[in-house]
């Protein structure tokens, strides 16, 4: 264990940035001139075809084209807005000095124009009247055939953009970022780990940087090797070589703060750094995600077309994972009208990764470059070895040591342009041992209090009754979250060595000891799974890319799954509790092997059985299969079965979930953290915490995505409540989740018939306007006692959609709106409301205040114990959860909450391991095999706050409510990344997506 250190404060990695340096920068930017042809052309061709699909033109094939012959602009003609009903397209460039080297109008027009050639001949290839189909598209090549006369590159003054990052529609959150990284394309920098010095070199890349289009940059590949101790069957001990490669990939994100404001009034940004680990691929891809595409980077040596401008930025393309693996968008098809250098067969860059990367960074390499990015989930075998595949050998991320001294070498090259921030103040320690309320207890903790070497104290009378407080702990909380009613837990299982694991697990989270029975409120049964057909997959005649008829065998397929699992549930299970009706039911589900080779991920039967369940008012949890360890001595083998410490894991996890999670469970009442939080005693004894919840997914109907949003409420007493949005009363929380499955199940009724029930479907594909009505409706009309509501910013705040639509939302989210409006809650277009509430509104006395929440890329990356990004001192991730103040907006407290480390990371609580860079070893410690899982910071902002609460110490305890929420009993590897409420709301919805498939 490494010696604690004193949290005393946090070095955020953001930076103020300095205008008058960057008085040669170069920011260009070049309308689609043709939208209103090509949206007409879209329209004529919909009428020509007679059907009733919206066809939409391959912008990106034309995007991916351009960039592929020219990799000097910053992205290609992305979406901008839509004008008069038509949208507009805008490309970008950025650079320094003389006028950038860019494609001129005139070469960019031939490619279009040949875009266009291409879209026209797949149109022709289309059912429908050829006539009109030539016609249409003769019209279509006449519209576009000259070059409008003022189509130019418009080039914009950069302090047009940091004086006001809302000018030319949001361009300075792109192209800053990209300004920064074409400043440090091509430069190199030196950081040294012990006796050895690391040189890298810098490279712009395309996409996936602060936004879909931006650029990043990424250094030349590294290698890395390290052994890693291998136990063969006979049990005698090896040592396996592993290697991969790896770059160090960097990220300029542009975000704001709300209160931080330029002397013009406009918000004034902050530049964040953020340092990650990219790996490639060196050995043949055999098994990707399904259902992602495949990224490439790749980069030129040379012209793909002759007086096309080009450097060595690294171009993002993507392959599509089907059978036939091809280049995405039919690429290929358009170079060669272009006359351009062809790509390289994508299934050969699979199949020898090495050969076409230049992984060892050779200076003699001169032909083109393919990097293959890897994903999680990704095997890699080379030809003739056996079994499955395996993943790749690098673990993601870098020591805090690495992180800060990276940074510091970009400060150093980037100096005068970025300024780095001050550390933040540490608040108050999280409170530990005695100290430590209940309810921020996980199960951890508590079996770790019985095992033998904490007990060798306690004898005889004391011992056991030690043990049954204990056991009492986990008993009653439970029975108070469920209201007293009796709980049936089902055991469904086919393979007895499921039974027998699970049976051991769940014991052992009750903590019984040998001897010792159930709570007498907790009934559990075992039911064996007497057909196995129940757990075949669904049956497909083919996988999609050869069975054009999948998607509509697995929905019949499905329901008579779904069926059949219903007619098993009533028989095993409802029928034993008739006559039962104060109970809950909870079930633990065996399904077989999720991951098989050939088998389609839709095919898996969680959606099916989870329906069948809701359908029944039986909460689940679906668990594996799970096999004994092969016993070393066959003789009596059965009285020495063990099990794997990943299946023994994964199962107490699920019952963990099942029993805790799925219940709203805290071992403790939640009062208790309020007190400790700072939150006066008459409050804390009846304080109510609300969390919004919502969840998106973009794989569902049509563009427009999946969701959902309900709202989660914590009392001081423990129990969980959740309000729906199509539903007036609060409900508790298992309940919930049977009425959010029984929801989907109706969703996915209404999108398998031919009408689609939009009246069903639109539940689940929430607007905007509708999210902020559903919190105004809850915040005005269902706070019963003193409440701290919490809330994301993120989609809560945003007004446009997917398809770039506007949309009515929570705009007062917003930073620049946030300050001014801190003392109202502005529902001003909210139908039912259409006003402004102020703070001395009634309807609101209960609402102690909001505390808008920020998290991922919009919350910086931090080092500890050192106060600037030069100092060389020992680092370490936070031991506990901490907290700490951001004095940059005095008038307008920011908190920021940073998690311990996880306990699974015990190689990097190693002095020696946490001070590595990703290609060092130290005696057997190699940083190339450790994943650094650093916890990222959470903003906690507190607004409309009633004017008892609007004192220093208050509005910290406001923001320590939710700080000090960041527990799960079943979370014992560290902090959720959410409150509580907020955590259980998330992973409700999350439950049942499975009944939709799309959790995939």
């Amino acid at each position: 264990m490494p010696a604690k250190i004193n949290p005393s404060f946090a070095l955020p990695a953001r930076m103020d940035l300095a205008i008058d340096s960057l008085s040669d920068a170069n920011i260009a930017v070049l309308m689609f001139p043709f939208a209103k042809e090509v949206k007409e052309f879209c329209q004529n061709l919909e009428k020509v075809f007679r059907n009733k699909q919206t066809i939409y033109a391959p912008y990106r094939q034309l995007n991916n084209a351009i960039l592929a012959c020219s990799s000097t602009l910053t992205h290609g003609f992305e979406y901008l807005e839509t004008v008069n009903y038509i949208p507009q397209y805008r490309a970008l460039a950025v650079g320094t000095g003389a006028e950038s080297s860019i494609p001129t109008p005139e070469q960019i027009h031939e490619l279009i124009y040949i875009w266009a050639q291409t879209w026209i001949k797949q149109s022709l290839e289309k059912k429908g009247q050829r006539d009109e189909i030539q016609s249409v598209c003769d019209r279509f090549l006449e519209a576009i055939d000259k070059i409008p006369e003022d189509w130019q590159w418009e080039f914009i003054a950069l302090k047009t953009l940091i004086k006001d990052l809302n000018a030319q529609n949001g361009l300075g959150y792109q192209a800053i970022p990209s300004l920064l990284v074409t400043l440090l394309h091509e430069q190199t920098c030196t950081i040294s780990s012990g006796d050895m010095e690391q040189t890298l070199k810098w490279r712009k890349v395309q996409g996936g940087s602060s936004t879909r289009t931006g650029l990043h940059l990424v250094s030349q590949p590294f290698k890395a090797t390290y052994f890693e101790e291998d136990y063969r069957k006979s049990g005698e001990k090896n040592a396996k070589e592993k290697e991969g490669y790896f770059a160090y990939r960097l990220d300029f994100y542009l975000h704001t703060q709300a209160g931080r404001f330029h002397t013009e009034g406009h918000l004034k940004p902050w530049v964040f750094i953020h340092l990650s680990c990219q790996r490639y691929a060196h050995e043949p891809l055999v098994d990707a995600n399904h259902g992602r595409d495949i990224s490439i980077l790749m980069g030129m040596n040379q012209a793909r077309l002759d007086k096309y401008p080009i450097d060595s930025t690294l171009v993002r393309l993507t392959i599509e994972n089907q059978a036939h693996k091809n280049w995405q968008e039919q690429l290929p098809d358009l170079l060669t009208e272009f006359k351009a250098r062809a790509l390289v067969n994508p299934q050969e860059i699979l199949n020898n990764p090495r050969g076409f990367g230049n992984l060892d960074d050779f200076d003699d390499w001169n032909q083109d470059e393919y990097y293959i990015v890897h994903a999680e989930g990704y095997e890699y075998k080379q030809e003739g070895q056996k079994g499955r595949g395996h993943g790749h050998s690098i673990k993601t991320g870098f020591s805090l040591t690495e992180r800060a001294d990276i940074t510091n070498q970009i400060l150093q090259l980037l100096n005068p342009v970025l300024i780095p921030d001050r550390p933040m103040e540490f608040d108050i320690p999280v409170p530990a041992g005695k100290k430590l309320p209940l309810a921020m207890s996980d199960y951890d903790l508590h079996h770790k209090s019985l095992i033998p070497s904490a007990l060798k104290k306690i004898t005889g009378e004391a011992k056991q009754q030690y043990i049954k407080d204990k056991q009492n702990v986990i008993a009653r909380a439970i029975k108070q979250t469920t209201n007293d009613k009796e709980i049936y837990l089902f055991i469904v299982y086919y393979e007895e060595h499921t039974k027998t694991l699970v049976c051991q697990q769940l014991r052992q989270a009750f903590l019984l000891q040998d001897g010792d029975e159930f709570p007498a409120h907790i009934n559990v049964i075992d039911v064996f799974i007497h057909d196995s057909s129940l757990l075949e997959k669904l049956r497909v005649s083919g996988l999609p890319s050869v069975n054009p008829n999948f998607d509509e065998e697995i929905k019949k397929q499905h329901q008579l799954k779904r069926q059949a699992w219903q007619k098993f549930f009533k028989e095993k299970i409802v029928s034993l509790l008739k006559g039962k009706h104060n109970c809950e039911l909870f079930a633990i589900i065996e399904i077989g092997t999720s991951k098989v080779k050939g088998i389609h991920p839709q095919q898996s039967i969680r959606g099916a059985v989870r329906e069948a369940c809701v359908l029944e008012n039986i909460n689940s949890q679906m668990l594996q299969t799970v096999k004994a360890n092969k016993p070393k001595d066959q003789e009596n083998s059965e009285d020495h079965t063990t099990y794997s410490k990943a299946d023994e894991g994964r199962v107490l996890n699920a019952i963990l979930d099942v029993t805790l999670r799925q219940t709203g469970t805290l071992y403790g009442l939640p009062s208790e953290v309020y007190k400790v939080a700072g939150i006066p005693e008459n409050f804390a004894q009846k304080l109510d915490v609300i969390a919004f919840c919502r969840l998106q997914k973009n794989n569902f109907i049509g563009k427009t995505p999946f969701q959902y949003a309900v709202a989660v409420r914590l009392s001081a007493g423990g129990t969980v409540d959740v309000l729906l949005p199509h539903q007036p009363k609060w409900v508790p929380y298992s309940k919930a989740g049977i009425a959010i499955g029984q929801l989907f199940h109706q969703v996915r009724k209404a999108r398998n018939t031919i009408e689609n029930d939009r009246k069903i479907i639109d539940l689940v594909q929430m607007k905007g306007g509708q999210l902020v009505k559903f919190v105004a409706d809850v915040l005005s009309q269902h706070l019963e006692n003193p409440t701290i509501a919490l809330i994301e910013a993120d989609v809560w705040r945003n007004e446009r959609t997917k398809d770039g639509t506007k949309n009515e939302a929570w705009f007062q989210l917003k930073n620049e709106y946030l300050f001014e409006q801190k003392y109202i809650l502005n529902f001003e277009r909210v139908p039912g409301h259409n006003c402004q509430y102020p703070r001395d509104d009634k309807n609101f006395e209960n609402l102690l205040g909001v505390v808008r929440i920020r998290s991922n890329h919009e919350t910086p990356q931090y080092v500890t114990n050192r106060k600037s990004w030069d100092e060389n001192s020992t680092t370490s991730d936070f031991t506990e959860l901490s907290g700490f103040i951001d004095k940059t907006v005095p008038e307008f407290l920011h908190y920021f909450s940073v998690g311990k480390i996880p306990s699974t990371q015990k190689n990097q609580k190693t002095p020696q391991a946490r001070e590595l860079y990703k290609s060092d070893r130290d005696g057997g410690i190699y940083a190339a095999n450790i994943s650094y899982k650093h916890q990222q910071m959470l903003e906690m902002l507190p607004f409309f706050v009633r004017r008892d609460f609007q004192t220093e110490d208050n509005l910290k305890a406001l923001c320590r409510v939710p700080h000090f929420l960041r527990i799960s009993p079943a979370f014992t590897r560290g902090n959720i990344s959410h409150p509580y409420p907020m955590h259980l709301g998330i992973k409700l919805i999350e439950d049942f997506l499975c009944i939709l498939y799309l959790e995939l």
